[in-house]
């Protein structure tokens, strides 16, 4: 008879903020304190360590599931369609881990926060800029949340010329452009989202990242016009 996996003890390590999970009197894995209190694990639920272990590994892929990833799909091709309007000498191609693809990956990518887009020049295939495509469906307030790991990427390339993009569809379709400062240190809060904490850097129209997107269209052309002198 096979005995089930049982949560036999649950530990809180406040110096390091994770929690210590047994399974069946033994040490199975630790979890993030901020996403523990999304997982529904407690003392008594029938679970295996190799299910909470891929848990806790692929927890945000799981919170973010397939519909939120179809409406990333909308959002990248909002955004690849403003920049065709733009009608300049380039084409957009998707590169980043799982862009436009609404299956569930059971795997990260090698760097977190890697753009989903590059800007190539038609004629000589040169990127000229790597886009990040982020935002909500419904814009709520009038701040622009940004997860730092897309703050460090640009700041651990500053060659690749990294801008973000988020498009929000409601209560009216919108377009907001930042590009990060490379040498600025941003300091970040804590959002619950769906019963998980995650970390944001705050912008608002205030932010000198924040610009229009006239002038992200202008910037782009003067970068496309000086490559191809």
């Amino acid at each position: 008879m096979t005995v089930p996996s049982v949560i036999t003890n649950i530990v809180y390590k406040k110096d390091r903020d994770r929690f210590w999970v047994f399974v069946n009197g033994s040490y199975c894995c630790s979890i993030r304190g901020r996403t523990f209190k999304g997982m529904s694990l407690f003392v008594g639920k029938e679970i295996s360590c190799t299910q909470i272990e891929e848990m806790e590994k692929f927890h945000f892929k799981r919170v973010y599931n397939e519909t939120s990833w179809e409406k990333e799909g909308v959002r990248l091709e909002k955004v690849k369609n403003l920049i065709d309007s733009f009608f300049l000498d380039i084409r957009v191609e998707l590169t980043g881990f799982g862009a436009g693809s609404t299956e569930f990956i059971l795997d990260h990518p090698e760097e977190q926060g890697r753009p989903d887009m590059e800007l190539v020049l038609n004629e000589t295939s040169k990127v000229v800029m790597a886009v990040e495509v982020t935002g909500t469906e419904v814009m709520r307030g009038s701040d622009y949340w940004v997860r730092p790991d897309k703050l460090e990427y640009a700041k651990n390339h500053p060659y690749e010329n990294v801008w973000l993009v988020l498009h929000y569809a409601k209560p009216f379709e919108k377009f907001v452009v930042i590009k990060p400062d490379t040498d600025k240190e941003y300091p970040f809060v804590i959002k619950s989202i769906r019963g998980t904490d995650e970390k944001y850097v705050i912008f608002n129209d205030r932010s000198p990242e924040v610009v229009t997107v006239e002038h992200f269209r202008e910037y782009l052309a003067t970068m496309v016009f000086n490559a191809l002198r």
